[in-house]
């Protein structure tokens, strides 16, 4: 049966003062806040005054969001990780048990060493833009993090990129804590975003809706395991939707990367680029590799989990890089491209259709009559 692996940060298997004293506060170690429950989990927060007993646990709180980090379905199985903050943050500057994954990161964005770069999360773009025939179209995507250089650049070009006027720009720079400086009677961005631009995707697994009655919905497994944590069940995992959500994103946000003269990065959990290779036509496999292409996937994992762990939160420590072309190279019949994610691997045989019909009675008819 499922059980959470990971209750805010801690291994619930090696749970010390330490965890408690951070559950106390309902805290992320990864993002070094509060949590918040993977900034999608908002309708599985726990209310404290419906649940009384939750009080000594969360003292002095009212409402905290379901600190689940990760699953495992059954024991000595790997986990896997149910919330983004896991996997990474670039909230912050701290790395917070995370430096080998941002390590990775960096390299393979091909980022210079001991140069900082900014990164903004949750950047959202909707914006109508045409195609080579002149075609309306609309760019309506969100990117979990965007990683930028820095340039100077003059306020009044700044004004006119974002379609505002001189005092309008000058009070957003200063609201968002750009630096601005006078030269010559003008006033300047000294930090306005540039290139290099490195897109971050983080695509975690997704929890299925559990059972009220079994009490394996997220929030309800989240109470027990702080209450009871022996005895708790958790949710299954929606392996279906994870890949549907990503193969909706990964060509387009590739795409945009390459527009922009800059490049995509997808950080994924080695459990999920396994469970691509055995369900698409992809074989991740066979796209291992050094350096970037126009699709790139890190993949990290737990590694060996020891029995009798010696320390409550686990670094991600494994790792593969994963690279190629969108489409195939028609001048290389051998190598294929990212596409093939939204292939099958291979069809059934249609006996097995007809074994799903023959159990299952039919549910209506349908005839046609010319009219």
């Amino acid at each position: 049966m499922s059980k959470i692996f990971e209750l805010y940060g801690y291994r619930l298997d090696c749970w010390s003062a330490e965890a408690s004293a951070n559950r106390e506060k309902a805290w992320c170690p990864f993002m070094d806040a509060e949590c918040d429950g993977g900034g999608n989990r908002y309708l599985s927060a726990l209310d404290i005054k419906k649940n009384p007993t939750l009080a000594k646990f969360f003292p002095g709180k009212e409402t905290v969001q379901s600190g689940v980090c990760s699953l495992r379905l059954q024991d000595f199985e790997q986990p896997w990780i149910v919330c983004p903050r896991r996997l990474l943050s670039l909230k912050g500057q701290r790395a917070n048990h995370q430096a080998h994954v941002r390590d990775k990161l960096a390299k393979h964005s091909n980022l210079e060493q001991g140069q900082l770069y900014r990164a903004w999360s949750e950047v959202k773009m909707k914006v109508e833009t045409t195609n080579d025939e002149d075609e309306a179209k609309s760019f309506d995507y969100t990117f979990d993090y965007v990683i930028a250089g820095s340039a100077r650049k003059k306020l009044s070009e700044v004004a006119e990129i974002i379609g505002q006027g001189l005092r309008a720009a000058q009070k957003i720079a200063e609201k968002n804590q750009y630096t601005l400086a006078s030269r010559e009677g003008e006033l300047w961005v000294d930090d306005f975003p540039s290139d290099p631009i490195v897109i971050v995707e983080i695509m975690t697994s997704s929890t299925s809706g559990g059972d009220k009655k079994k009490r394996t919905q997220i929030a309800m497994a989240c109470e027990d395991a702080v209450i009871s944590p022996e005895t708790h069940n958790g949710p299954g995992i929606n392996y279906r939707q994870v890949w549907a959500r990503m193969v909706s994103q990964l060509i387009a946000k590739s795409q945009v990367g390459l527009a922009w003269n800059g490049k995509t990065i997808w950080l994924l959990q080695d459990l999920l680029t396994q469970y691509i290779s055995s369900t698409t036509a992809l074989d991740l496999s066979k796209y291992t590799a050094q350096h970037s292409d126009e699709v790139n996937i890190l993949a990290f994992g737990y590694g060996e989990l020891e029995r009798e762990p010696t320390s409550s939160i686990k670094e991600l420590s494994d790792f593969t890089f994963y690279a190629g072309p969108i489409t195939d190279h028609p001048d290389d019949l051998a190598s294929k491209g990212f596409i093939e994610i939204v292939k099958i691997g291979a069809p059934p045989e249609k006996e097995h259709l007809w074994r799903s019909l023959f159990k299952k009675a039919p549910c209506g008819s349908v005839a046609w009559k010319e009219r």
